[in-house]
């Protein structure tokens, strides 16, 4: 089976036509992350194109300003990323709730510790997850069921506009879409970009559909050598 993609364009569309729909968004472009660091680069903030991008992706949503709520992870890339796109909307000093549980308080992690072991050395990082989502199972980790589960169901209990926005992390991501039959083809070059996302479209009706969100603003799926002063 093929992935589940669309734009940005069926996103808004969607909407117009009277769905809900929340993203859960990848941050935006970050440097070079420090595989030892057992807080995966919390205090990491977004390049000047990760701001740019973050910022335009925010104004492609603008029309949608008046109806929409955020929430983040509490690191620090994705708090920049929700405050940029914010900005891009016109939603300036929105009210932004940070959620251990998109982050490294994830509902997919048993034991971060155990986690940062998995993905030692950083090549490991891309064959661990696959293997992940192809199982379901992985060391350090949670059930990959289970954990969807727990997280679609925390997102619609926090869910109260016409469109949120959650900023969070390409595992989480990938790890979500695979268990909703629209990530089916997986690997390095299939993988989340920055700012794409996952889309849970609520039709009207209350019926869902689940897609990868392919935004166009990134090529990037990591990290960037860290900015010159």
């Amino acid at each position: 089976m093929r992935n589940v993609e669309i734009s940005l364009e069926d996103v808004k569309r969607a909407l117009a036509e009277g769905s809900r729909v929340i993203l859960q968004v990848r941050h935006g472009e970050r440097p070079k992350m420090d595989p030892t660091d057992p807080t995966f680069g919390d205090a990491l903030p977004l390049t000047a194109e990760g701001e740019r991008t973050a910022r335009l992706l925010g104004e492609s949503l603008r029309e949608f300003a008046g109806d929409v709520q955020f929430v983040s992870s509490p690191l620090r890339r994705t708090r920049m990323t929700a405050e940029r796109i914010a900005g891009g909307m016109g939603v300036e000093g929105a009210e932004i709730p940070c959620a251990g549980c998109l982050g490294n308080e994830s509902f997919y992690y048993r034991d971060t510790l155990e986690v940062l072991h998995v993905f030692t050395p950083p090549e490991n990082f891309f064959p661990a997850s696959i293997e992940y989502m192809n199982t379901g199972r992985m060391r350090g980790f949670n059930d990959l069921y289970e954990a969807s589960d727990l997280l679609e169901n925390w997102l619609f209990g926090r869910f109260k506009s016409r469109l949120m926005i959650a900023a969070t992390h390409d595992l989480y991501i990938a790890a979500f879409l695979s268990t909703r039959g629209a990530y089916n083809e997986r690997s390095r070059d299939t993988w989340p970009r920055f700012l794409d996302a996952a889309a849970i479209i609520v039709a009207p009706d209350g019926s869902r559909r689940y897609a990868l969100v392919r935004t166009g603003l990134s090529s990037g799926i990591v990290g960037v050598p860290p900015e010159k002063a």
